[in-house]
């Protein structure tokens, strides 16, 4: 039993736990203990739960983000129609910005909790929610009814997304879905990831000239991976070499010097740091050249080199795996945790970080036996972290093997917390979320398509995500026999007739959502309907629509 909110069940627990916490009351011993420290922290900063209204502040929107959004989110209102929800964009300090709806219900919702542009949904104005905790934990997250402290949001469901900036370390912004408890979240969390990847891309496409020079400068200035970046406290670009040597703290240090026009900054553990106009001297902008510490005071703050998944022979080259790459690299000398939907690879990742180490799977009956069985010079990979039975003697292994160990867990929420163990955290993206890399991948798994075939590839959602894949692309060469694989050679329900309708990215998330509801539940089309929580006359539109008939 649970703490869900597509359940009756979870959502009693969830209601029955919030007023015990708001009682001042211990929490049971199964709660969450992400949601938990949620709580505490935006009673912490000051939230007013039982606040009839939601605060409203002054806001100038960012005319380049809400440029880049406002065709993706006024398309995806529409796509939203029939599912009663609505879709909202934030700036970075969760302050709303936009909204976009296509239906009356929606609206009035939306105007029900006081969501319209300036509204304050920060975590001291309303608490936890699905715009506020995205861009805490830059991560897509649901946030519904009781997992709310806000009294306000008890009714609503809020399914969030981040949106990174091209050439910025912090989200821009959020996108958040957001409907009525009743809704279904799995279907607003897909589609308000989908809808931030897009406008993430948009954003790259109309970064400024100014921005497009910092690059420049930047590419020029570490031609070979030289320890490097260029900030001007907007914008902050970080070589792998010198996110070895510097940490967050050390790159808010620098942003002081935006303005310098040259000069020698030594930082706290004697790394020397060079510094020269980035673009001109009246100009902020600085280029920082990073000097190492001799070996004996600097501070490791990196156990994987640059491109070890690519050494691998892991393939991908898109922006999300090229910062999956950046990401594990930083990962310095904790454990890391690895997280992310079923079939993206994550148990391949662990292994090309941790060659040869012993891999145990936490679904086995004796998983916890064999942690504890492994010496103290073993290397470890503990895949299905999320299905081990004995949590707490896994995580006391995990902790004794500190850097050495490398854990999967399976979820397509937040990532989750365990206590003392205190993991660094790597999300997997998703293979929906890099079609760019499906021909790189086809390639390494001896499969290479023609240009026609990566076309049909790239119109499918991949719900099975890289495991799916490889499937398919064993089909592929058996049919082929040989030859360059070709449409005629998928699986038929891969190909999609010509005259059929050309989807949008939106769109196919939407249809790989349907998909999977309907192979939940065998095929049936009332249950998929009450799945996915919504009419059944929307979900046979649907279906004719997308040609799942």
């Amino acid at each position: 039993m649970g703490y869900e909110i597509v359940t009756q069940d979870g959502l009693r627990r969830l209601r029955s736990a919030r007023e015990t916490f708001l009682a001042a009351q211990p929490l049971p011993a199964d709660f969450p203990a992400w949601l938990a420290a949620a709580w505490r922290r935006s009673l912490f900063l000051g939230l007013e739960v039982g606040r009839a209204e939601v605060p409203h502040v002054p806001v100038t929107p960012d005319p380049v983000l809400v440029r880049a959004a406002a065709p993706v989110l006024e398309h995806l209102a529409s796509t939203l129609a029939g599912l009663h929800a609505a879709v909202v964009l934030s700036d970075r300090r969760a302050r709303i910005i936009g909204r976009w709806t296509a239906e009356d219900r929606s609206r009035t919702h939306l105007d029900a909790i006081g969501t319209r542009a300036g509204a304050d949904l920060s975590e001291p104005a309303t608490g936890t929610n699905g715009i506020s905790h995205v861009l805490a934990t830059r991560r897509p997250t649901v946030i519904g009814g009781p997992e709310h402290l806000f009294d306000l949001y008890q009714q609503t469901v809020c399914a969030g997304a981040p949106v990174q900036g091209p050439l910025s370390s912090r989200p821009v912004g959020a996108i958040a879905v957001i409907g009525r408890l009743d809704a279904a979240p799995a279907v607003l969390q897909a589609l308000a990831a989908t809808a931030a990847a897009a406008v993430e891309r948009e954003l790259l496409h109309q970064a400024s000239a100014r921005e497009r020079s910092l690059l420049d400068v930047f590419l020029r200035a570490s031609p070979d991976g030289a320890p490097v970046a260029v900030l001007d406290g907007r914008t902050r670009l970080v070589s792998d070499a010198a996110a070895q040597l510097l940490r967050p703290a050390d790159l808010d240090a620098l942003e002081v010097w935006v303005r310098a026009a040259a000069g020698e900054v030594e930082l706290g553990d004697g790394t020397r740091v060079l510094l020269s106009p980035a673009l001109g001297a009246d100009d902020p902008g600085v280029l920082a050249r990073v000097l190492p510490a001799p070996a004996e005071a600097r501070r490791v703050h990196r156990r994987h080199p640059p491109g070890v998944l690519r050494r691998a022979g892991l393939a991908g080259g898109s922006a999300l795996w090229q910062a999956l790459e950046r990401a594990v690299s930083r990962s310095g000398d904790r454990p890391l945790l690895l997280v992310g939907e079923a079939g993206v690879g994550k148990a391949a990742i662990a292994a090309a970080l941790q060659p040869g180490a012993r891999m145990v799977d936490g679904s086995a009956p004796d998983a916890t036996a064999a942690l504890e069985s492994l010496g103290d010079d073993d290397r470890l990979v503990l895949r299905r972290l999320d299905r081990i039975s004995d949590a707490a003697r896994a995580l006391a292994v995990l902790d004794r093997f500190g850097g050495r160990a490398v854990a999967t867990y399976t979820t397509s929420g937040p990532a989750p917390s365990y206590g003392d163990w205190t993991p660094y955290v790597v999300r997997v993206p998703s293979l929906r979320e890099r079609t760019e890399d499906l021909g790189d991948i086809a390639t390494a798994l001896g499969a290479p398509l023609s240009v026609a075939a990566l076309a049909v590839l790239r119109r499918h959602s991949w719900p099975g995500n890289v495991t799916e894949l490889a499937a398919v692309l064993r089909w592929a060469r058996a049919e082929a026999a040989g030859a360059p694989i070709a449409p005629r050679h998928l699986p038929p329900e891969l190909v999609v007739p010509e005259a059929g309708p050309r989807l949008s990215e939106l769109e196919r998330a939407e249809r790989a959502t349907i998909a999977e509801a309907l192979r939940t539940t065998d095929g049936n089309k009332v249950r998929a309907a009450e799945l996915l929580g919504i009419a059944r006359a929307t979900l046979y539109r649907k279906l004719r629509r997308y040609r799942l008939t």
